[in-house]
């Protein structure tokens, strides 16, 4: 065991020990200072340590005493005496102690000869600062980094005081700087990484919400130059995006957000309505106070361009499938408008052609209540509207009775719910006409049964109440794999004659209303078909 990790007093009695050994004058403990002890000094122009002058003494004992790198380098021949900690410079030199100082540290002889001249020549103290000397440590030459201050010892003599000896203090930056110099290239290895990437990342102050580091990416989304974001608030930048504030104030106390949607307007594009999905996570000190926050965010604002284009195209082609099912639905009714007022025309009795007239405006009724649901459908209300399940379901259903009738499905109602809900009902009755022409198709060519249900119900994950409605048929069913898809955009296992965007559309206007969508589906000989249930929240939307 090193004596250096030995207890004080158990060092204080080992050198105690050593002492009885050694000369009693050279105090402290530790390898060197046993070594000093017991050293041959007689064989050197130091002579005995009996013999030293108390110059010399007093030194030695202390760099003994020293907490930093220290040696001492005394007499004409310039004889070298260091401390424990001084050794790992030396590495595997041999026999260094009372050696001559050049000699030791022959491959830096001139070095060593600068650094020790002008002390001994004029007596007066330096300082070198960080410097590198290539020195052999266990025969190889490796660099160090040192800082030593060389001080003049002076003693009497016959001819007055002189500089009979130095003191050299050595602190070895050598770890250090290396520690640094890894320091810096991971931190340069992050910055590149941290520039390179395709998210937009930052380092927030958690107490004034300013940036503390941006990378470009954030500054090109911003529209602003790097060091201009750098120190400027969020709030600054970001001044018309809502909710912003709350979101990192609650950061800043420790909650973490993810995929959280953000929108507004920056300062550097006014005007602009821009949409981003962002991640917030506190950063802690070591104490675990929270001192930043660390932020990555992608704009999605094209994305969200492009899925409005999708929605609108989705809704034309619901307007075309639509179109023919209310074609073929007026179509019957001014048939028949058509036989009866020629019948009209033709008659010569009143009371016949009285008939025929009643006849003729209860199918124009018809055909005027077939228009308005369909006119329901793609009304937009700017607030939600108090609508019954009734309503809602009877809006589609009349779309579909001459397609339901040809199909051979029968339609098998039950309706529980009698409390309203508030919603934007066009885009509801969407959904339920998407679901409901789905399961006729499902149900053509060979027909069965169309379930429709409804009952007030409670979202168990949020504890919310609101109204389940469910569109069923006893269809084939769907396998596993296409249950797993049939909610992504451009899926369809219609080919040509589906868009893919349907059910994909229809959950999107579910989660806007905080809503629920969910299928099961059977393809068991004994029980097929394929159920949608949906869960609308009373409580309404904000847009």
């Amino acid at each position: 065991m090193d004596d250096m990790n030995l207890p004080q007093a158990t060092r204080q009695i080992d050198a105690q020990s050593s002492a009885k050994s050694g000369s009693p004058r050279i105090h402290g403990w530790g390898i060197m200072a046993d070594a000093i002890r017991l050293h041959p000094w007689e064989t050197t122009s130091l002579g005995p340590i009996k013999a030293w002058p108390d110059e010399l003494v007093v030194a030695v004992n202390l760099l003994l005493s020293s907490k930093l790198i220290s040696c001492v380098i005394w007499g004409p021949e310039r004889n070298l005496i260091y401390n424990d900690l001084y050794t790992p410079l030396l590495g595997t030199k041999p026999l260094s102690l009372g050696e001559p100082f050049l000699e030791v540290w022959d491959e830096i002889r001139d070095q060593a000869a600068e650094i020790i001249a002008e002390p001994l020549c004029t007596g007066v103290a330096n300082l070198f600062e960080r410097v590198t000397f290539r020195i052999l440590v266990q025969g190889k030459f490796v660099k160090r980094l040192c800082t030593l201050t060389t001080n003049p010892i002076w003693a009497e003599s016959a001819q007055g005081p002189r500089v009979s000896g130095l003191f050299q203090t050595i602190i070895d930056h050598t770890e250090g700087e290396l520690a640094e110099r890894k320091l810096r290239e991971s931190e340069a290895q992050l910055a590149a990484i941290y520039d390179s990437g395709a998210v937009a990342s930052a380092l927030i102050d958690a107490k004034t919400f300013r940036y503390l580091r941006v990378n470009s990416k954030l500054a090109e989304m911003l529209g602003q130059p790097l060091e201009t974001v750098t120190g400027t608030s969020v709030f600054d930048v970001a001044n018309d995006v809502e909710g912003l504030r709350d979101q990192l104030e609650e950061v800043s106390r420790g909650k973490s957000f993810f995929g959280v949607a953000v929108e507004g307007e920056l300062a550097s594009s006014p005007g602009q309505y821009r949409y981003w999905q962002s991640n917030y996570v506190p950063v802690r000190a070591p104490n675990g106070d929270i001192t930043g926050i660390a932020a990555a965010t992608i704009e999605v604002t094209k994305q969200r361009k492009i899925e409005a284009a999708l929605l609108l195209n989705e809704k034309l082609a619901a307007v075309g499938r639509l179109a023919a099912s209310i074609a073929h639905e007026i179509n019957n009714p001014l048939e028949s408008v058509t036989n009866l007022i020629y019948l009209a025309k033709t008659s010569q009795d009143v009371t016949e052609i009285g008939d025929y007239l009643d006849s003729a405006e209860r199918e124009l009724r018809r055909a005027s209540a077939i228009t308005n649901q369909t006119l329901r459908f793609y009304k937009q209300s700017t607030s939600a509207q108090t609508v019954t399940c009734q309503d809602l379901f009877d809006s589609v259903l009349s779309i579909y009775q001459g397609r339901l009738l040809n199909s051979n499905v029968q339609v098998q109602q039950r309706r529980r719910a009698r409390r309203p809900v508030e919603c934007f009902d066009g885009e509801i009755r969407q959904v339920l006409n998407n679901l409901v022409a789905n399961a006729i198709d499902a149900l053509h060519p060979h027909g069965g049964r169309l379930l429709v249900r409804s009952r007030e119900g409670t979202e168990w994950r949020s504890g919310a109440k609101g109204l389940v409605l469910t569109v069923g048929d006893t269809g084939t069913g769907m396998s596993r794999p296409v249950q797993d898809r049939v909610f992504e955009p451009f899926y369809t296992t219609k080919g040509i004659g589906g868009t893919g965007l349907g059910l994909w559309l229809s959950k999107e206007i579910m989660d806007r209303h905080n809503g629920v969508t969910k299928v099961r589906s059977s393809q068991r000989l004994d029980s097929h078909g394929t159920v949608f249930t949906i869960f609308l929240p009373f409580e309404p939307a904000s847009r």
